[in-house]
């Protein structure tokens, strides 16, 4: 007998005393016959699961804030029209959170994507400035006189 399992040989002794009420298919865990004091399948919980009905952790917001923050320091800063609809859609998100966070995590994407391609047309636009000044001819205010 390899032990995993099954009956035990006639004349076994349990060293734990648990020897009578087997149950018909030897296996270990099953009701009426477990000599390690294991609790019958669907008795109790499993590993990581909490009895039912337990409410999920609520949404949080800190993201949809943060959004909110960059857009509105990139309007401030930058003086940039597209972070404008990304703090309109930061703080729609920040009103549906706890009604309705899928369309909260929707909205605060959008809201980080506008914030993105403000910053990115913030930088063209100043690579752009940058250039058209590099290119220009200085006047240093010369006399004809000389």
């Amino acid at each position: 007998m390899s032990g995993y399992g099954g009956r035990p040989p006639s004349g076994w002794d349990d060293p734990y005393g648990a020897s009578q009420g087997w149950d018909p298919n030897g296996a270990y865990g099953r009701p009426g016959g477990d000599p390690y004091g294991m609790p019958p399948p669907g008795y109790g919980y499993g590993y990581g699961y909490g009895p039912p009905g337990v409410p999920h952790a609520p949404s949080s917001n800190g993201s949809t804030i943060a959004a909110l923050v960059c857009n509105i320091v990139g309007i401030v800063l930058c003086c940039n029209i597209l972070a404008i609809p990304g703090v309109i859609t930061a703080a729609i998100a920040m009103g549906r959170v706890q009604t309705d966070p899928r369309s909260a995590r929707k909205l605060t994407i959008w809201s980080w994507c506008l914030f993105a391609a403000s910053v990115v047309l913030g930088i063209v636009f100043l690579i752009i400035y940058i250039v058209v000044i590099a290119n220009s001819e200085p006047d240093y205010g010369t006399t004809s006189g000389v």
